[in-house]
């Protein structure tokens, strides 16, 4: 009976171990317009896994002028107001809570973009935010600046 319980403690005690989850490597931060360069390019980490980096930066949301839409969805995050300067491709998970963006309806105009912020505030077109997510490659294996985007973890509003 002893033993049992010694390999079920130690059975319990491995399988918690291996379902223990890495810590997320830390925030970056950096401006709009030094997301998709060279210096935050994938890497590999001790063990040849490739890795990406994790940023924060500040930028303006705007609604794409299309929308493939699935369960994720493309926000156009620019330098400046009124789609100015740099632009960058924010992919969110599409659903109605923190840090998602509302699906977009057919026919859908500037002012239907709604993301609800990690704090829960409404956010759409226009509106200054900072974003926090993982710089993504792209598709294209040796052209991955030209597909580069951002998968958004967390996203606020800012003054």
């Amino acid at each position: 009976m002893r033993n049992v319980i010694l390999i079920t403690l130690s059975s319990v005690t491995l399988a918690c171990a291996a379902c223990y989850k890495k810590d997320a490597p830390p925030v970056e931060p950096t401006t709009l317009e030094k997301v998709c360069t060279e210096a935050f390019g994938p890497y590999y980490d001790e063990r040849k896994h490739s890795r990406y980096h994790r940023v924060s930066f500040d930028g303006y949301l705007a609604t794409p002028k299309s929308a493939m839409i699935s369960n994720t969805m493309f926000v156009e995050v620019y330098q400046s107001p009124n789609r100015g300067g740099k632009k960058v491709l924010s992919s969110f998970t599409v659903g109605s809570s923190k840090n998602r963006v509302e699906r977009l309806k057919n026919g859908y105009k500037e002012s239907d973009l709604k993301i609800e912020s990690n704090s829960g505030a409404a956010l759409g077109h226009g509106s200054k935010v900072k974003i926090v997510g993982d710089v993504s490659p792209g598709g294209v294996p040796g052209k991955w600046l030209d597909g580069c985007y951002v998968r958004v973890d967390t996203i606020e509003a800012t003054p």
